[in-house]
Parts: C-alpha cells; sequence; structure tokens
C-alpha cells in the first residue's frame, strides 16, 4: 500500500482547527503535532500513488490556514535485518 507523509506549517495559533480537519480524511492514519521547522506531520494510506497526490493537491493545499507544505511519497520499506 503506497504511504505517504506530508509535512505541514500553518499559521500561529491555527494547528488545532486544521489538524481537526485533516483527521476528516479518511486516508489519514497518524497526525502528529510537532515542535520545531513544521507544526503537523500527515502519514497517509492509499490504495495507488494517484490517489495520495490528489489528496495533497486538493485536500491538504487547499484548507485555510496552511501556509506550506513538504510531501514525501514513500518508494519503498527498508527494514532492518
Amino acid at each position: 500500500m503506497p504511504l505517504a507523509y506530508v509535512l505541514i506549517n500553518c499559521e500561529l495559533g491555527s494547528e488545532n482547527e486544521v489538524i481537526e480537519k485533516i483527521r476528516k480524511i479518511p486516508e489519514v492514519v497518524e497526525v502528529y503535532r510537532v515542535f520545531g521547522v513544521y507544526d503537523i506531520i500527515v502519514k497517509f494510506s492509499t490504495n495507488d500513488k494517484e490517489t495520495i497526490k490528489e489528496i495533497i493537491a486538493w485536500k491538504i493545499k487547499n484548507l485555510d490556514k496552511i501556509r506550506s507544505v513538504l510531501s514525501m511519497i514513500v518508494t519503498e520499506n527498508v527494514e532492518n535485518e
């Protein structure tokens, strides 16, 4: 199953509002509020990579109070042996 991580910067003080909106997206697996360069990290899982691209482009980037988004689509899972 394709996975993606999205790192989000949002307007100051809007983190909880943005997180609530993101949690409503069915493909969201995990959401974390973080401190540092980014405010929120989101993990998505879908049936195909095209759906991930559509979610990022239309459901995340279009949310109010989002300043910037860094998307990382997983290409392979590398496990420790």
